[in-house]
């Protein structure tokens, strides 16, 4: 730690560009906390996989090939998280409560893929939506809309 802080000083001192690490990507955030549910039954269905993708491509305007990156990105990411406190301190900072609504509607979204919800996928969701502030009412409308298919936001 000394050592880094040194060394940042030592590029100050020289005029070289420091490198700053700015907050996670929300796309890598959005895809991981997706991805979370898509694993939540130890199993990733190919129908959630493509519900994954297309939710990406579609709230993000990716390409098809940019959102299976971003999706292959976010299992991984999600796999070395050690909570799900990394992601939602960064959806609390950076997410309008709209934006919070959308985040979860698509975790439902996900969780409905394979036409069954796990008590896991469920509390999980359950979850986010408790520490990213969600109101409840707002929960439950986003579950309602995703189990209906009801697209509009």
């Amino acid at each position: 730690m000394l050592h880094q802080i040194r060394k940042l000083f030592e590029q100050i001192g020289r005029g070289d560009s420091v490198e700053v690490h700015p907050e996670k990507d929300v796309r890598m955030i959005s895809a991981a906390l997706m991805a979370e549910i898509a694993t939540a039954d130890q199993k990733v269905d190919e129908r959630e996989r493509q519900v994954l993708v297309r939710l990406l491509m579609d709230h993000y305007q990716l390409d098809s090939e940019t959102a299976q990156e971003l999706m292959e990105r976010a299992l991984v990411e999600r796999h070395e998280a050690t909570s799900l406190y990394e992601f939602t301190q960064t959806v609390n900072d950076n997410f309008s409560e709209r934006d919070k609504y959308l985040l979860v509607k698509q975790m439902w979204q996900v969780a409905f893929a394979d036409g069954e919800i796990d008590a896991f996928e469920e509390h999980l969701i359950r979850r986010v939506a408790e520490l990213i502030y969600l109101p409840h009412g707002l929960f439950t409308r986003a579950r309602a809309e995703a189990r209906d298919g009801n697209d509009s936001e």
